[in-house]
């Protein structure tokens, strides 16, 4: 792939949705699946900002629509009554040409669908975060009243399961859920086919709501009637670091496995995700200025290749965007150029998933934010990189792919709106 261009799948320019009230360019949080016909199925945010939530909010105090002009130019007073649309496009030809983006849910308050994943039946599921009450998360009282009538009136936050019967075409809300949160959740994680057919999901939220330090806890949640309803089958995560974020995965030895934001901690169940092993670090990271976390090892994708390599992307200080490291060995060790990096696939990939091709190569895809453009302030396009790794004989690394059809070059110089909109969220909450 030429340095300067990118196949780029959608953006404010490029196979553009139709704009709706509220559309502000942003088209990012892309999450990715390879469905059995086939085709290369990309949901993503279609939006105005990093966070596309119901906009203007004069139910909230003053200090929110403060934080939302410093968020971006206008913030406050921009319009869009149902917040973002989560949108779909679909490949037939490995990525070549993408389809018109089509509206897959339009949910108030949930703009983007965390994760997406076809069951052996053929059956799409996907979740989405109903995030509502973000601005009350960190400031929940410790009065015992005021605690209480917080907790009531906004929370819990809760994830809306969707399932398509005819290969994404149409969806349908079947079911919501918190899990065992009391507060406030993240995008889900992923979902997955666990081994007798019913479905895991794997999602994360604070675990002690209104606490002056709030532990980010992950959950692994059941479903027995096609993501229906939810049952909580175990919390795992670390009393003295976060555990954000994530991917399952099977690994080739039968174990669960995922690794969480924001120090790379590893983690791996060997009775279908009812116990789990201490976490170990994987990525040498260390705190960032200002901040108790390096804020790296964000969610991005897990897969095991035909051969059982366990391929982990993702993004986060200090490798940046878009990388890649991988394990022969069911995750007990793993290859990266440095201790606390992954090999770089695309420093544009911001939050990046992938699914396997057939023949063992790995599509990618990404966002690029933070960018005026014809329709507001923050744009961002959805990327996409094919690559594959090197077999053993021929060294460590990866080597990059080609995707047919058109290329283009990315919106203007690489940016850091996503992690300085991810940095302004978490200060100003």
């Amino acid at each position: 792939m030429p340095k300067d261009l990118r196949k780029i799948i959608t953006s404010p320019t490029i196979n553009t949705p139709n704009p709706f009230v509220g559309f502000g360019g942003f088209c990012g949080w892309p999450r990715i699946c390879r469905l059995s016909n086939g085709d290369l199925y990309t949901t993503f945010s279609a939006g105005y900002w990093h966070a596309s939530w119901v906009n203007p909010r004069p139910d909230l105090p003053t200090e929110y629509a403060e934080y939302m002009d410093n968020a971006l130019p206008g913030g406050s007073t921009w319009h869009a009554p149902s917040g973002g649309h989560i949108m779909w496009t679909r490949s037939s030809d490995d990525g070549a040409t993408w389809t018109p983006p089509r509206d897959l849910a339009v949910i108030p308050h949930a703009y983007a669908a965390g994760a997406i994943a076809q069951h052996s039946d053929g059956t799409l599921y996907a979740a989405a975060l109903i995030q509502r009450s973000h601005f009350h998360a960190e400031r929940i009282p410790q009065a015992p009243l005021a605690f209480l009538r917080t907790l009531h009136e906004h929370f819990p936050e809760e994830i809306a399961v969707l399932r398509s019967e005819d290969n994404g075409e149409s969806w349908r809300e079947v079911g919501r859920t918190s899990g065992p949160f009391l507060s406030r959740l993240e995008n889900p994680c992923s979902i997955t086919e666990a081994k007798d057919g019913s479905l895991l999901l794997l999602i994360d939220g604070h675990a002690v709501p209104g606490a002056k330090k709030t532990r980010w806890v992950n959950a692994l949640l059941h479903s027995s009637d096609r993501g229906a309803t939810w049952q909580t089958r175990s919390i795992f995560g670390h009393d003295d670091y976060d555990m954000e974020e994530g991917h399952l995965v099977y690994l080739p030895d039968g174990r669960l496995g995922t690794c969480s934001r924001p120090w790379g901690l590893w983690i791996t169940s060997d009775d279908e995700g009812f116990t789990w092993s201490e976490p170990r670090a994987i990525l040498g990271l260390k705190p960032l200025a200002g901040r108790p976390d390096p804020n790296g090892c964000k969610k991005g994708g897990l897969l095991v290749t035909s051969d059982g390599t366990v391929v982990l992307l993702t993004c986060g200080r200090p490798g940046g965007n878009g990388q890649v490291l991988y394990s022969r060995d069911s995750g007990e060790t793993w290859i990266k150029p440095a201790p606390d990096r992954g090999f770089t696939t695309d420093r544009y990939a911001y939050y990046p998933g992938a699914c396997l091709m057939p023949d063992d190569s790995i599509f990618m895809v990404g966002d690029h934010q933070g960018f005026a453009n014809p329709y507001g302030p923050f744009g961002a396009e959805v990327i996409a990189t094919r690559f594959r790794i090197l077999a053993e004989n021929e060294g460590e690394g990866i080597e990059i792919m080609r995707i047919d059809g058109a290329l283009h070059e990315p919106w203007g110089e690489e940016q850091d709106g996503g992690e300085a909109a991810d940095r302004k969220i978490e200060k100003d909450a």
